[in-house]
């Protein structure tokens, strides 16, 4: 969904560290696997998985709107199988203190996220 605006370097980091959150856990999850591969597939043609450390976040995400949009889409992984783990939790505020977003700010990612799934829950049953 935010996949767009983020450079092709970005979406490669991007990968990468949505297989780090869907591991976080211990287990990689059948439902947060397939959003990486949808993430991949909304990426720019060409676009592979480029590891990336937490130090090089900095350089490589510099705009707010790029780093917001990295943690929007984590959210969305970590919470793609209902369960938002700690160790998911943890590794996505270390992220956003590396970039320099503020608890208050990521508290508000979270929440419209949380939300987002909500919604979908909700249509699915109006579905049905």
């Amino acid at each position: 969904m935010f996949v767009q605006n983020l450079t092709a370097e970005q979406q490669s980091a991007l990968i990468y560290l949505a297989h780090e959150i869907a591991r976080a856990d211990g287990s990689s999850d059948e439902l947060q696997l397939g959003m990486v591969e949808i993430l991949t597939k909304q990426s720019e043609d060409g676009v592979t998985e480029k590891a990336i450390t937490v130090d090089e976040l900095v350089t490589l995400f510099t705009t707010e709107r790029a780093k917001c949009s990295l943690l929007l889409e984590l959210l969305g992984v970590a919470h793609a199988n209902e369960e938002y783990h700690l160790s998911e939790k943890d590794m996505i505020a270390g992220y956003a203190r590396k970039l320099g977003i503020s608890n208050e700010k990521l508290n508000a990612l979270e929440s419209w996220v949380e939300k987002q799934f909500a919604l979908s829950r909700e249509v699915t049953l109006l579905l049905d």
